[in-house]
Parts: structure tokens; sequence; C-alpha cells
């Protein structure tokens, strides 16, 4: 089990099971099955960066202006 969480890069981790873990092979198992779900999920990092609109009250500000009855600079 240590050394399949060391495969996976895991340097330090706690487990704990309750139940029937009989069998070693079916508890590794397991550790994979839920080692391949936490791949899944994407950290921070790992987001594709979204470039930042202007507000609509900076956008249209010109227009805003203009209805007003005010010059626009």
């Amino acid at each position: 089990m240590e050394r399949l969480l060391q495969l996976a890069g895991v340097e330090d981790c706690y487990t704990q099971s309750k139940g029937s873990t009989a069998t070693m092979g079916n508890f590794l198992k397991a550790t994979f099955a839920a080692l391949t779900k936490t791949y899944a999920f994407l950290t921070p990092d790992l987001w594709r960066e979204i470039p930042l609109s202007k507000y609509p009250y900076d956008e249209h500000s010109a227009h805003l202006q203009l209805a007003q009855g005010k010059k626009a600079y």
C-alpha cells in the first residue's frame, strides 16, 4: 500500500480501514480506484485562464453619460 501511494506521488499519508480487508489485493484495488478519482478534480493551478472583461459601467459609460445629457470625457 505504501509503495502504491509513493508511485502516485503521495509523500505522507495516514490510512485506516474498517470492515473486511482480508486480502491485500482488494485493499490495493480500492486504493487505486480512490486515487484515480482524485485525478478528475482540477486544482486551481490547472484551471484555464479567462481574461477579465470590463465592468458594464466602464464599457458603456459614454452611452450612459450621453443619455443623461452630460459630455463624455
